[in-house]
């Protein structure tokens, strides 16, 4: 609930601080960012399902080949000096345009935001394996907190879109805060072990990464795809409709997101009953998109009147829809989550892969953004979704019943 509201929060107060270039200019800017962490994303992933596997399983869980096993945190350490080079690299064309930063202020804290997520997402996946949900809670609320403060700050001094540049970033150091929990929490996170060696768990690291990567595409980097598949758009002409994605995302998929490594950990207790361990974390799914969609119709217009400029409040409809279509995403959230926990690795990249396909024919292919963008998360995810259903049928669990 608080990564919901934090983000609601920062939204707001950008668009109220912004011109409407800039603030289209930070909104694919953050959705840039979380696109990056969202692939990251893949390692927090991994992390909880290796060890909490041999948590579940116990000690004498022998990794596949040969080599000791792995200790995530001390991979992610070393991953995050690659992953700033890398950032630099990467961020260098995309960065400077959308922000007009001749300066590469943004590039910079761009690559150092990820090199630091890159550790938080390896500590998020050992406090979640390990049961260490206050800490894990504590992190995430820390992480979306600085951001609104800072917001709200930038905001009373009149700062413009640098600043809000890092408030973008600076949430991924919040993993600092655990090294002044006391001796017991650091020795949990250095001690923390994987039930498959280092090569393996780089490997399928990898894989995540790349399913993760584009499940934040279209959830958090959803901006990024729009604006780029809509290249003779006016700037600023997809404002509203950017800010009606947002929004109506933060409800339901923010949350969920970040309760993932919760959902890892209930799949991997019940890895016997794989299917009756996942219809109920659906119907919730179903159920809330279907409430918050109703609630939309009725209040979308009015709450984002109450804080938004007119320029950036789109229409009732809009709002309902975006927000059902939320639903669809957060089904092939859970049941990517559920191949993943069985160690179906590709089937897990093959369903996130169809849908992010999928959707990009939909917004190249439909000429209005409102509908494509409508299609592109409401019918592309349960095409995805569909895969990931087939996979247990299909692709033989290597995962055998305890």
């Amino acid at each position: 609930m608080v990564v919901a509201l934090s983000g609601y929060v920062v939204i707001v107060v950008a668009g109220r601080a912004l011109d409407t270039a800039d603030y289209e200019r930070f909104t694919v800017y953050w959705g840039l960012f979380f696109t990056c962490t969202g692939i990251l994303d893949g390692l927090l992933h991994e992390t909880t399902r290796a060890v909490a596997a041999r948590r579940v399983s116990g000690a004498t869980v022998i990794p596949a080949g040969p080599g000791k096993p792995a200790r995530p945190l001390h991979v992610a350490a070393q991953a995050a000096l690659a992953t700033a080079a890398l950032g630099l690299v990467a961020s260098l064309l995309p960065v400077p345009t959308i922000t007009r930063d001749p300066g590469g202020t943004g590039t910079v804290l761009f690559a150092l935001g990820l090199a630091s997520y890159t550790v938080q997402a390896a500590v998020c996946g050992i406090l979640s394996a390990t049961g260490r949900w206050r800490a894990y809670a504590r992190l995430i609320g820390v992480d979306s907190a600085v951001r609104v403060v800072l917001a709200v700050a930038a905001w009373a001094a009149g700062l413009q879109l640098t600043a809000f540049l890092l408030v973008t970033v600076i949430g991924a150091v919040s993993w600092t805060g655990i090294l002044f929990t006391g001796r017991s929490g650091v020795r949990t996170l250095t001690q923390a072990v994987a039930d498959v060696t280092t090569g393996r768990f780089l490997r399928r690291t990898g894989t995540a990464m790349l399913a993760s990567g584009a499940g934040a595409l279209l959830i958090t980097g959803f901006p990024v795809l729009l604006t780029a598949t809509s290249g003779d758009a006016a700037p600023g002409s997809l404002a509203a409709l950017i800010t009606a994605v947002t929004l109506t995302r933060a409800p339901l998929l923010v949350p969920l997101q970040r309760f993932t490594p919760a959902l890892i950990v209930h799949f991997a207790r019940r890895k016997d009953r794989p299917v009756r361990a996942l219809w109920r974390p659906l119907a919730a799914c179903a159920g809330a998109a279907a409430g918050g969609g109703l609630l939309a119709l009725w209040t979308g217009v009015p709450l984002a009147s109450l804080f938004l400029p007119p320029e950036l409040v789109t229409g009732a409809g809009v709002y309902a829809v975006l927000t059902c279509a939320s639903g669809a995403l957060a089904v092939l959230t859970v049941t990517g989550t559920s191949v993943l926990t069985r160690e179906q690795h590709g089937a897990y990249l093959a369903g996130w892969a169809v849908a992010t396909v999928t959707a990009v024919a939909l917004l190249l292919t439909v000429a209005d953004p409102v509908t494509g963008t409508a299609l592109a998360l409401g019918v592309a995810p349960l095409a995805g979704a569909v895969v990931h259903l087939a996979a247990p049928a299909l692709i033989p669990s290597r995962i055998r019943p305890s």
